[in-house]
């Protein structure tokens, strides 16, 4: 179908972009956590359909991703104390020490895409179709139900979503990088950035959790005007 002269079209792809930006901006003016839910995971939902269009798994190639990054950080002695602790003894060590055992025999020819993971469909409803998400997406079956605010996870929601994003594009718009600069001064995963960014998040660093907030809209603001890189 053609559109009349003179319309502007925006794709799916647009579409969530601007969705997850304005999340993200939600997020650091600290506006409605449930409105900030609902937008985020709109976007998530198209993201996440492209890549499965495309022949990818998100699910699988976030947690392939993460297994590999965690070995990594295994074989050079740099995983934090606390996340080996929840790890120890269980099958995800055994997984962990093996893909170390590989990555050290091959070093850089190591191939993390060649990693087996599997994930079931009831794992993956269960990840990311919260109840939160369900509860905020219909009434028709559930009109008297309730919602407890304790189990938002907004912060989770965007992350995936930028992860997802970023997996589609590979380039991150201003939002997505102050979204992980505050991610990761959050969870001291700093040193996983790229450069462009390491420098901002390092400020977030040193600064309490309350101000990052507005540090974030601040960086957003002047690197709309003014395009890093």
């Amino acid at each position: 179908m053609t559109a009349p002269k003179g319309v502007v079209q925006i794709n799916k792809i647009a579409a969530a972009q601007r969705q997850l930006d304005s999340a993200i901006r939600m997020f650091f003016q600290r506006e409605d956590e449930l409105a900030i839910h609902t937008v985020a995971a709109a976007a998530f939902g198209v993201l996440r359909d492209i890549l499965k269009k495309r022949g990818r798994h998100f699910t699988k190639d976030l947690f392939r991703a993460g297994m590999v990054n965690i070995a990594k950080q295994y074989v050079a002695g740099t995983i934090p104390s606390d996340k080996k602790a929840m790890f120890e003894g269980t099958r995800v060590m055994a997984i962990i020490e093996r893909l170390a055992e590989e990555i050290r025999a091959h070093g850089d020819a190591f191939d993390g895409s060649s990693v087996n993971v599997t994930v079931t469909e009831s794992h993956e409803h269960k990840l990311w179709l919260s109840r939160v998400t369900v509860f905020l997406k219909h009434a028709d079956r559930d009109a008297e139900d309730l919602l407890s605010a304790d189990v938002l996870d907004n912060e989770k929601i965007l992350m995936a979503t930028c992860a997802a994003y970023i997996e589609v594009m590979k380039q991150p718009t201003p939002e997505i990088m102050a979204y992980f600069a505050f991610w990761s001064a959050k969870n001291d995963q700093v040193d996983d950035l790229a450069e462009e960014v390491q420098q901002f998040a390092r400020k977030l660093q040193a600064t309490n959790e309350s101000a990052r907030y507005g540090l974030c809209a601040k960086y957003i603001r002047q690197n709309k005007s003014s395009p890093v890189g």
